[in-house]
Formats: C-alpha cells, sequence, structure tokens
C-alpha cells in the first residue's frame, strides 16, 4: 500500500512535500476547492481526451483509495471521473497516495489545462497547501440523527422524516384509522 505524504490533520507531514510537482500542487487545490461539477466535467474531458492512455491505471488507483468502481470499465470516463471527485472530497488524499506518480502527473496535466476548470485558480496564490480533514459521514453512513443541525438539507429531511415515520403517512393521512 503506497503511503500518504499528507498528514492526518490536512498539513504536511513531512519536508518531502517540499519538492511536490507544481501541476500536481495545483491540481491538488483545484481537487479541495473547486466545484464538483467542473471537476467531473474536468476529469472526463482528462480521461477522453489528452489523458485517455492513463485510464486504466487511473480507474486502478480509484479502485484501490476508494474500493469502488469493481463493476466499471477504463472506457466509463465519467463514472471513474465522479468517483474521483466524490472519493477525494471524502477522504482527501486517497486518490493521489493510491495513483502511481507517473499517472498522476499526466492526469493532473489534463484536468489543470481543461477548459472546464479555467478561471478557478484565483486564491491558489494564497492556498497553504493543506488538505481539509476528511468529510463527517452522515447520517446515511450510520452518523448520529441530529435534527436542525444538518448541513445537508436532504440529510435533515431524511432524518426528519425517519424519525415521524409512524405517525405521518406519505400520502398525507395522519395515522393508524384515518
Amino acid at each position: 500500500m503506497t503511503s500518504n505524504r499528507w498528514g492526518g490533520d490536512g498539513r504536511r507531514a513531512d519536508a518531502a512535500g517540499a519538492d511536490e510537482d507544481p501541476v500536481v500542487r495545483q491540481y491538488r487545490y483545484l481537487l479541495r476547492t473547486a466545484p464538483a461539477d467542473a471537476l467531473q466535467a474536468a476529469h472526463d474531458e482528462a480521461l477522453s481526451g489528452p489523458a485517455a492512455g492513463v485510464r486504466g491505471p487511473v480507474l486502478e488507483a480509484v479502485r484501490q483509495a476508494f474500493v469502488a468502481g469493481q463493476r466499471l470499465s477504463p472506457d466509463a470516463t465519467s463514472a471513474t471521473a465522479r468517483l474521483v471527485v466524490v472519493g477525494e472530497r471524502r477522504s482527501p488524499g486517497a486518490f493521489l497516495a493510491a495513483c502511481e506518480p507517473g499517472v498522476l502527473r499526466v492526469l493532473a496535466e489534463a484536468v489543470v489545462g481543461s477548459d472546464a476548470v479555467f478561471g478557478l485558480f484565483a486564491g491558489y496564490a494564497a492556498w497553504d497547501g493543506a488538505d481539509p480533514a476528511p468529510a463527517d459521514p452522515g447520517v446515511d453512513q450510520g452518523g448520529a440523527r441530529v435534527i436542525g443541525t444538518q448541513p445537508d438539507p436532504a440529510a435533515e429531511a431524511k432524518a426528519f422524516a425517519t424519525g415521524h415515520g409512524s405517525s405521518i403517512l406519505p400520502w398525507g393521512g395522519a395515522g393508524a384509522g384515518y
């Protein structure tokens, strides 16, 4: 298993990260700051275009990092792109650690040069290179049901509905006998 160069708190674990490839650093910046739809479009464009030769190794890195995409073929670029983006948002650095350096460099060049991410480097000069903490697993993966403080309105609605499922029926009834 490949070791991660980034510490658990999102900061560099050692000084070896100081020699990080500038294109890979820009790619990491995009992974952390760009909107998910733009990132997914950029990855899809990259895997369909100039970086088409790395489809298989990228999919293998996704499988290793996120235990996902087992049924995908390397030609499923949209699904692979989505897995990379969603997986890196949930577990920052996991895909980067699983990806071979040469493959990562080719993918990073293609994504950074993509039309989909044009204009998304506004804060790059001030970025300290820190990765965020992994995302909270939330309600669907066994997180605590806390009504009213969920950051995701859909998760809050689901938690509310689950807690009130016995008294409110989906067709507008108010309970048994009505």
